[in-house]
């Protein structure tokens, strides 16, 4: 894992020290660039694969290469098609790739890959990004220049863009700015599964194009009963785990939480790395899920390790945390993620983790509904909006009440409506107070994927897949790892298990009220007694505490500016009633606290790097 920048188009000395600079974190084991023609590629690397052999930009007679990520199956793409190279990095593997199959090479690579790929003989530059989007990649046209980099944040230091305010109204109203979009004017995001070509004698470049979709595979159905899919799943995952412990150099350890994702993940790797390093996080009391991780450890027999993190110098550490997302940025487990990440980094570079696993097979609460049509249905639409407004607002978001009360206020809601409150639940219910109208390109792809011919549940997670898990949440883990220089791996996100997934039946992910049915079923073959019946967790973030104490200072100095940007997009008086929780008869303190966290990101960010 490692940091790319380039340009095609004359290279300006102080754009070299800049980047040089800015992706040092992601690449502190060497800094490198190479000119060809008018392309010019900088590598910032981080040694895992071939130390001695990898060195990059990389280059032959017809090709160069830039390459952020890992293609764990490599190896086994070399001995399938008898690749001739000279080095152990999977970086040569997609040069000999590509000249043997072009651009098809990418169906044939398990990994995650943010690429750029100079074919000098047709003077084109591809840029390239893996099926989820694990690996970020931005570009932007200035003039008779294009830039591209690993980080917002460096291209927003080269070329100063202006900000879109229609994004920031997105963000504000659905957590996320989707799509190729981004806060900024002219600077665009690569879209997970998608690619660019550049003809570097005229600058032109093109649109992107989807070369991978996970939709096909949520369009049809596998024939297969629960025990066959359990074995199917367990060789596939089996896979997945080997190829990424091995793919490495250095030491792979795995994160162990108390969820079952992470411990089948574990149990797996054990067996291909018998002396295991495991890592568990305790936050000051707050969050603890040790001892049920000490359990899982001591059952399959790991060396592990109880990291302890605590919130003591957020108040000193917010500003640093939130501006490395070069964009407004609302999910609070940034936070968490960022300490585990440092703590994690004392002891190894590389580690394993079980992201994906609620996304691909039905883990979150908000999924049951849809996998038992509770929602669409007229009768209950009508009873529920009936009902609603005498209804007091929950107190305790983990409570059935709380669950029963939400139920109710999907049912009352339109489609678009619905889908962000049972996700990011920011300010979708006050359109009319936006100054200026979101782009709208999230809720157009929301609409559209509801009219595909799939059930309730195959449609919100397909929506999930392309918006939340790559904007939020794989964002989240590539931009809190690499501030410390540390490598995160999926095996949740292989090549054969998001082909394998989708197509699962619907009642072997939601059975009843039972999330993640199949993946429960894998757990109790290989997780003590008990642990695959356990309630989803998460990083278990104080967000009340945070906003109303902790950062209560910041909160008030930032929202507070005349400068504020909230106050060009939205009417002031809904943030202000926030500020002073007038909210509070048709708002939960916890929604409360997290919008007025969103915002907040999104203010620091707008100061510190947004404004020119």
């Amino acid at each position: 894992m490692c940091g790319i920048f380039g340009k095609v188009g004359q290279l300006e000395a102080s754009e070299m020290e800049v980047a040089t600079q800015m992706l040092c974190h992601r690449g502190p084991d060497g800094q490198l660039y190479e000119s060809y023609d008018q392309v010019h590629l900088f590598h910032a690397r981080l040694s895992i694969v071939d130390i001695a052999g990898g060195t990059q930009p990389m280059a032959d007679e017809d090709l160069a290469i830039i390459f952020n990520g890992e293609i764990y199956n490599h190896q086994e793409i070399r001995d399938k098609f008898d690749l001739k190279c000279h080095t152990r990095s999977d970086t040569e593997t997609i040069m000999r790739m590509y000249s043997r199959f072009g651009l098809d090479m990418l169906q044939y690579m398990d990994g995650m890959f943010a690429i750029a790929l100079y074919d000098k003989g047709k003077k084109t530059l591809y840029l390239l990004r893996d099926r989820a989007g694990k690996k970020p990649l931005y570009y932007s046209k200035q003039g008779n220049s294009i830039y591209f980099a690993s980080e917002q944040n460096l291209l927003q230091k080269i070329v100063k863009p202006t900000i879109k305010l229609s994004a920031i109204a997105e963000y504000l109203q659905t957590g996320m700015v989707y799509g190729e979009a981004t806060p900024y004017e002219d600077i665009y995001e690569l879209k997970p599964g998608h690619l660019v070509s550049i003809q570097v004698d005229s600058q032109e470049l093109s649109d992107q194009k989807q070369w991978w979709s996970i939709e096909p595979y949520y369009q049809q159905t596998l024939q297969l009963s629960e025990q066959d899919a359990l074995v199917e799943l367990d060789a596939r995952l089996k896979q997945a785990v080997k190829s990424r412990v091995e793919s490495s150099d250095l030491e792979v350890g795995c994160f162990l939480s108390g969820g079952i994702d992470s411990g089948i993940i574990t149990a797996m790797a054990a067996k291909v790395k018998p002396d295991l390093r495991t890592f568990t996080v305790k936050f000051g009391g707050q969050y603890d899920e040790s001892a049920i991780a000490g359990a899982v450890s001591k059952h399959i027999g790991t060396d592990h390790h109880e990291l302890s993190v605590s919130y003591d110098q957020l108040a000193n550490d917010f500003e640093k945390i939130v501006t490395a997302y070069g964009e407004p940025f609302m999910d609070d487990s940034q936070i968490p993620s960022y300490y585990v990440a440092r703590e994690a980094k004392k002891h190894l570079t590389v580690i394993i983790n079980g992201d994906g696993g609620d996304e691909l097979f039905g883990g979150y609460r908000r999924y049951v509904p849809f996998g038992n049509k509770l929602l669409h249905n007229a009768v209950v639409k009508n009873i529920s909006g009936a009902v609603l407004p005498f209804l007091p607002t929950p107190t305790d978001k983990m409570s059935l009440y709380n669950y029963a009360y939400r139920l109710a206020r999907l049912n009352s809601m339109q489609l678009y409506e619905q889908y962000l409150s049972s996700g990011t639940d920011m300010l979708y219910d006050q359109a009319k107070s936006f100054k200026v109208q979101p782009s709208g390109e999230l809720r157009s792809r929301i609409e559209q994927n509801a009219t595909k011919e799939m059930s309730a549940l195959r449609q919100i997670m397909l929506t999930d897949f392309e918006t939340i898990l790559p904007n939020i949440l794989l964002k989240k883990i590539d931009i809190s790892s690499m501030q410390h220089s540390l490598e995160g791996r999926s095996p949740f996100l292989s090549k054969g298990i998001l082909e394998f997934a989708p197509s699962l039946p619907d009642s072997l992910k939601i059975k009843g009220t039972t999330t993640k049915y199949l993946l429960r079923k894998l757990a109790a073959k290989y997780l003590p007694a008990g642990v695959e019946k356990l309630p989803k967790r998460g990083f278990e973030v104080p967000v009340i505490p945070l906003m109303e104490n902790t950062l209560k200072p910041m909160l008030k100095d930032y929202l507070s500016s005349a400068n504020a940007l909230y106050r060009s997009v939205v009417d002031p008086k809904v943030i202000d009633a926030l500020l002073q929780d007038k909210e509070g008869a048709s708002m939960t303190r916890d929604r409360r606290a997290r919008i007025l966290f969103s915002v907040l990101a999104m203010e620091v960010w707008h100061q510190k790097l947004g404004k020119h």
